[in-house]
């Protein structure tokens, strides 16, 4: 993103631990554009909530918000999933969730219950758990969206069109389960979960029970 090379100078500079004097001059040398494109830059991150900049007669200082250093956080870790080609984890936490029982209605297709078969190594049990994400797991989640993964196709039946569906291996208190993200899904703060059996009864889970993830990428 065009974002990524102003927030890495700014954050050189100390901007994403404390306020930092930066002219849009400064700015536009280290990036190799115009002065009044580097100006426009910063007004663009300033308006986004990325950073804040406090004027005087002498110039600005600069901060990187905390939606700055997460934007960077997520860059780093994109870059780390490219570049780094040994499994990793990292946790997701979010509280146990009613659904709205679509997670049965595709977990009953055949065309997805054979793949996840091939592809995770058990017989999914019909049905998913949704877990409603922590505000602090929202950006790891986006994170998974956009890494590599093992992956169901989709598929077409007399009835309707099944969208690709993206899966992660993973772990919920110890037991073997896999984070399911459907193309089409519309469920921005929550993820689904699949296992061999049905978690909520294996595991005792009711609504508002918190949980973690360890997903393996």
């Amino acid at each position: 993103m065009r974002d990524l090379p102003i927030l890495l100078e700014l954050a050189q500079t100390g901007a994403h631990i404390a306020p930092c004097r930066l002219s849009s001059k400064e700015l536009a040398a280290k990036l190799g554009v115009s002065q009044q494109t580097a100006a426009r830059w910063l007004i663009g991150l300033e308006r986004r909530g990325l950073i804040i900049r406090a004027l005087d007669r002498r110039g600005q200082n600069v901060q990187l918000t905390k939606e700055g250093q997460a934007a960077l956080r997520s860059a780093h870790r994109r870059l780390s999933s490219i570049f780094d080609t040994h499994s990793r984890t990292f946790e997701l936490k979010g509280s146990v969730a009613s659904g709205l029982g679509e997670g049965s209605y595709y977990m009953r297709q055949e065309g997805y219950r054979e793949q996840f078969r091939h592809l995770l190594g058990f017989e999914p049990y019909p049905g998913t758990l949704d877990i409603k994400l922590s505000d602090d797991s929202l950006e790891l989640k986006a994170t998974l969206e956009n890494l590599p993964s093992k992956r169901a196709d989709g598929f077409v039946t007399p009835e309707r069109t099944f969208g690709q569906v993206k899966c992660f291996p993973a772990k919920l208190r110890g037991v073997q389960v896999a984070v399911i993200i459907p193309s089409r899904s519309s469920h921005v703060d929550v993820i689904e979960l699949i296992a061999a059996k049905s978690l909520r009864k294996s595991l005792k889970l009711k609504d508002g029970d918190t949980v973690k993830i360890e997903v393996t990428i």
